[in-house]
């Protein structure tokens, strides 16, 4: 099974299993704070996934690090995880639950990259036409890359929108390429 696969199929699982109790949120709270901690040190989860090390071990270390933290539910799945030997997929499995969350939330996430920085009401047209054009809340992350030249590229839903002066550019010379030009006789 592939690494996207395995993240699919248990953060569905997990997913599923807060939906029945009612408690996706605190899950996903749970769940940011838990990624926050793996992304300042890899350690935890490293220990978690490494075959040398005993299983108990593992749990305590789990149970200690996750204790009055997390939701009971969560505690459990990662121990879960660990008999699984499926812990190295946390971050992939955090990420597949939090697109399940947004997708019930009618969010949609937005990356927006501008040449230069945008004005708030630059921004807000963007934002309310993405709304429009998805039909949800648009949750949006910033960048700025002058190598797009001018203009701007959103990605949301695994769809490219790109009106970028560098891609018109690479447009205009695509179509002057193509071009024939026939010599004279």
């Amino acid at each position: 099974m592939t690494e996207s696969k395995v993240a699919r199929r248990y953060g569905h699982a997990l997913f599923e299993l807060a939906h029945a109790h009612k408690v996706e949120q605190s899950v996903w709270d749970d769940l940011v704070a838990l990624r926050q901690v793996l992304d300042k040190d890899h350690r935890f989860l490293d220990l978690l996934a490494a075959p040398q090390i005993p299983d108990e071990d593992k749990h305590a270390l789990a149970g200690n690090v996750l204790s009055g933290v997390a939701q009971p539910m969560l505690r459990n799945f990662v121990l879960f995880l660990i008999d699984r030997r499926r812990a190295d997929y946390l971050l992939d499995i955090i990420a597949d639950y939090g697109t399940r969350l947004d997708e019930l939330q009618g969010v949609a996430e937005a990356r927006i990259t501008s040449a230069v920085p945008l004005t708030s009401e630059e921004l807000t047209a963007i934002i309310k036409h993405l709304e429009r054009m998805s039909g949800k809340s648009v949750r949006h992350h910033l960048e700025v890359d002058p190598a797009i030249l001018g203009g701007v590229i959103v990605i949301i839903g695994g769809e490219i929108i790109d009106h970028s002066v560098r891609h018109d550019l690479m447009r205009l010379r695509d179509s002057l390429r193509a071009i024939k030009v026939h010599e004279a006789a």
